[in-house]
């Protein structure tokens, strides 16, 4: 084999062969030891520190936040470079990567969207918001609805973890059987209709139509179990959002807005000086 190699010129390359290098060639980088973790996907979106307080928020806060500013505050030595307030320290480690991922707007899982189920003058709209639960796209695609298993934090006075993801899951469940296009009740239905001048379809006897009435009886049935606890939380039906989300109606927990600035002229300003 030697021989042969000599002869078509190949030369054996030996890592501890200091001449098998070339001459200024630099050295390879080391190997390291651990392997960088991936970046797995958020299970759970808590709510971040800099969220802002709404309208009605801030006014039933007004006597709290003066009785706090007249509490004496401990202020931190600034002699002894680098020191920090704890208590900053502590939570911008914490919620660091969650304010990253997640920055505190509508786009934020955890965000209070304006109830638009209900009429802009009622008292639910005052009362009510909104926590929406968007769509996975990375799952199915375009091809059947399935949502996001992404719990929000804002959510656990009255929908748990274990009640939102078994709420998730056997939603998209159903909605996959329902919508699937390359199920085998969608072939026969597709057959039926093409043979019957599509009757079978306004008849109402397709996969897909049987299988959205039956989604909607299990969010009806949802709704009317957490009704019997005194739950204050409720799904709106998928056909009123477009199947682009699954909203969560609760009471307004008073975080989703900035404050206006016809508030800061009545009182902000003054208070917080």
């Amino acid at each position: 084999m030697d021989t042969l190699h000599r002869l078509a010129g190949v030369q054996e390359v030996k890592d501890s062969a200091p001449s098998s290098r070339p001459a200024g060639f630099p050295e390879p980088p080391p190997i390291p030891d651990d392997e960088p973790q991936l970046n797995h996907r958020a299970s759970r979106a808590s709510l971040p520190l800099n969220r802002q307080p709404s309208h009605k928020s801030f006014r039933s806060a007004r006597s709290a936040h003066k009785n706090r500013s007249t509490e004496n505050v401990a202020v931190p030595d600034h002699s002894v470079p680098g020191t920090a307030r704890p208590s900053e320290e502590t939570a911008h480690s914490a919620d660091e990567s969650e304010s990253d991922e997640f920055p505190w707007g509508p786009t934020h899982p955890c965000f209070p969207h304006p109830n638009p189920h209900c009429s802009p003058d009622s008292e639910e709209y005052r009362a009510t918001r909104v926590i929406r639960v968007r769509r996975d796209w990375l799952s199915s695609g375009d091809l059947y609805p399935q949502y996001a298993n992404l719990y929000p934090e804002i959510l656990d006075p009255v929908v748990s973890e274990s009640d939102f993801r078994f709420l998730i899951t056997n939603l998209n469940t159903r909605l996959e059987k329902a919508f699937n296009p390359f199920a085998t009740r969608a072939w026969i239905d597709a057959a039926l209709g093409v043979a019957t001048g599509f009757i079978w379809d306004d008849m109402g006897f397709t996969g897909a139509k049987s299988g959205m009435k039956g989604i909607e009886q299990f969010l009806d049935k949802w709704n009317a179990q957490k009704a019997a606890k005194n739950q204050e939380v409720r799904l709106v039906q998928l056909r009123r959002t477009g199947f682009m989300a699954l909203d969560f109606v609760i009471p307004d927990p008073g975080i989703d807005m900035a404050l206006e600035p016809d508030i800061e002229e009545h009182g902000l300003g003054t208070e917080a000086g």
